[in-house]
């Protein structure tokens, strides 16, 4: 049977890869002076990949917190492990803030172009490295440290 702490690695490849696809395909929409709030296909792409990235991202950090729960209980040093939780909850409510963000423009018929659109852009590009940098981190815990995957060294 499968270690509970190993499906939050399994997991967190999903929230990385929509919020870039996301971002990627706001910033084509936003450079063809389009609304990211607009019913066409690629804001609707766009939207799409942003509300699964933070849906997966709440299950990746739910299994995360698990995750870290019993690397605790293991014997690892808990501050790494905090820096990396703390980067992951700010990307997951960057992720929300944003996803709810575009989803009510749309509901509400508020246009997300021009200048609204690239702020949007812009905090979505403030989460991209949040969640980078919170990535980096949780390779450095797995690769250097062996978090639940090595034995404690002290």
């Amino acid at each position: 049977m499968i270690d509970i702490a190993h499906i939050h690695p399994m997991l967190v490849h999903f929230p990385i890869v929509l919020f870039l696809a996301a971002i990627a395909i706001d910033f084509f929409v936003l450079v063809r002076k389009g609304d990211l709030a607009s019913r066409d296909c690629l804001p609707t792409a766009g939207l799409s990949a942003l509300v699964l990235a933070a849906l997966a991202a709440i299950v990746a950090a739910t299994f995360g917190d698990i995750a870290l729960d019993k690397a605790v209980d293991l014997g690892f040093d808990k501050a790494p492990l905090e820096q990396h939780e703390e980067l992951g909850l700010t990307t997951l409510w960057i992720l929300i803030g944003l996803a709810v963000w575009q989803v009510f423009s749309r509901w509400r018929g508020m246009r997300l172009a021009a200048t609204t659109g690239w702020v949007f852009f812009a905090i979505s590009l403030v989460g991209t490295g949040t969640l980078l940098t919170a990535a980096y981190f949780g390779g450095e815990l797995v690769y250097n440290l062996g978090v639940n995957v090595a034995p404690v060294h002290p």
